[in-house]
């Protein structure tokens, strides 16, 4: 779960994450396994109450979670959310957790119930955010793909209404949700809102949002009103539609009309918002701050924009072995030939821009036979490519390998390197389009460009990543320092 922080919805730095060790809420999710795609945290809220920072979430088959902290950079505290009798909601079926705490102090959460009655449930809580007040797990559970849970309210009994948000503005209780209609003959996510004066209603219902087809605006649906302190309100979305970049993030104004609000601009005239692709800045612009990062590798820490493929190995990787340099330490995939099984990846989400370029020194003098690394995209647990450096019998060659699903592995090699070479910097540069090359040189100056390209691809709600790794193709031996990972963008 990566925190971003900004102070002007435009411009977004990450600060952290949520959850350090991702195997405690499901142990699929940790190298030994890696068995964890579509698996990891999910939708989630972030709130403030009371001095403490909560984030509720879930995830697919781990269960109910809340996470809390006095400081949103430092380290969290995270444990299993519990029934009324104290049991802990470890199991599959649930998702989109936001809570809200009432003027009285009374709790409340709501949460989408993925199994046969897939809709939005509303459970009274208690004031410290960790469990459920009224409701209740059976002794025996009937489905094993489903955690059942008596109790709570069906908020809006409709199939696909999910994404909840709760609030409670100038005395009435608002929940937002998504859910599929047909908007102009297209089949979509939109926004949507009720209201009430007593949170179990009942409750008065608006659209807020078209969408104007998948093609067009890439459904925007799923997110979050908010207000600066001038007073402006906007809505902070990402679309339920993607490609090679994910789910892409929108700010759309947010005006208030007889009690409710319009997202966007009501372009046709029916009382209901359109997506608005340009609009004057929510606030002031802050100093430039940017999702990428360089890295030196200077740090005791790894940078929060930096993630693992899987919970790490520990002890395979180090800042502090070769200090200024990244170290990992090879050991064999976890299903050979897999490459979303290597135990050491290391990587940070590529954003599109009309040029993007990262570029990579790795130290090569720790390699042994049978050993690779490399620079990489991937995505979602389905395509991957690759700029790969081998050793074998004491020979350093560079290859070219890359994969689509379903489809068989494809590789070039592209060079022999010099015996005695000590470095080589690994390019990737990508255009608008996601159209990825790689590149390589000996001496960080000129670069020999592959004439094999890789497009980039959309990964089942996930955008691509830029990655680097090793591993040794029989047994735990040899390592890759890596002295510094740039990122260059160019508008034009």
């Amino acid at each position: 779960m990566v925190l971003y922080h900004s102070r002007d919805l435009v411009h977004w730095e990450v600060i952290g994450h949520v959850v350090d060790d991702i195997t405690q809420l499901n142990p699929d999710l940790g190298w030994e396994r890696m068995n964890g795609y579509y698996h990891g945290i999910w939708a989630g809220s972030l709130r403030y109450h009371n001095g403490l920072f909560y984030c509720h979430f879930a995830t697919p088959k781990g269960g109910w979670f809340v996470a809390r902290t006095e400081d949103i950079r430092g380290k969290w505290q995270v444990e299993a959310m519990r029934d009324c009798a104290g049991k802990e909601l470890r199991g599959a079926g649930w998702d989109d957790l936001c809570p809200l705490w009432d003027d009285d102090g009374q709790a409340y959460i709501v949460a989408s119930n993925f199994g046969r009655h897939w809709f939005p449930h509303l459970f009274k809580m208690s004031p410290d955010g960790t469990q459920l007040l009224d409701g209740l797990l059976p002794e025996v559970q009937e489905r094993s793909d489903n955690m059942e849970i008596i109790g709570g309210y069906v908020v809006k009994p409709f199939r696909t209404a999910e994404a909840s948000k709760l609030y409670k503005w100038n005395g009435m209780y608002y929940f937002y949700f998504s859910e599929v209609r047909t908007i102009h003959g297209n089949r979509v996510r939109v926004p949507v809102m009720r209201r009430s004066e007593n949170l179990y209603g009942p409750y008065e219902e608006e659209l807020l949002m078209h969408s104007q087809g998948k093609e067009i605006d890439k459904e925007p649906n799923q997110g979050a009103i908010v207000d600066t302190p001038s007073g402006g309100w906007y809505f902070v979305t990402h679309h339920g539609t993607g490609d090679f970049d994910g789910r892409v993030l929108s700010v759309l104004p947010v005006h208030w009309k007889n009690g409710w609000p319009l997202i966007g601009e009501d372009s046709d005239g029916d009382g209901v918002g359109e997506m608005v692709w340009e609009m004057p800045l929510p606030l002031p612009a802050t100093d430039p701050v940017s999702l990428e990062c360089r890295d030196d590798f200077s740090h005791t820490r790894l940078l929060p924009v930096w993630e693992w493929n899987h919970q790490p190995r520990d002890g395979k990787w180090s800042l502090t072995d070769h200090p200024g340099f990244l170290r990992l330490y090879a050991f064999p995939q976890l299903r050979e030939g897999d490459f979303f099984t290597t135990g050491n990846v290391l990587s940070q989400r590529y954003v599109r821009w009309a040029c993007g370029e990262a570029t990579s020194r790795f130290e090569l003098t720790g390699m042994v036979d049978g050993q690779r690394a490399g620079l990489a995209h991937f995505n979602g647990g389905k395509d991957y490519a690759c700029l790969e450096i081998r050793r074998d019998e004491g020979t350093l060659r560079l290859f070219f390998v890359r994969r689509y699903r379903d489809q068989a592995i494809y590789e070039k090699e592209l060079a022999r390197l010099p015996r005695r070479i000590r470095r080589l910097d690994l390019r990737t540069t990508v255009d608008f389009n996601g159209k990825a090359v790689f590149a390589w040189s000996t001496d960080g100056r000129h670069f020999t460009t592959s004439q094999e390209e890789f497009e980039l691809k959309w990964g089942n709600y996930r955008g691509d990543r830029i990655g680097l790794y090793t591993f040794h193709a029989a047994r735990e031996a040899g390592f890759v320092d890596i002295d510094r990972f740039d990122y260059n963008r160019r508008q034009y």
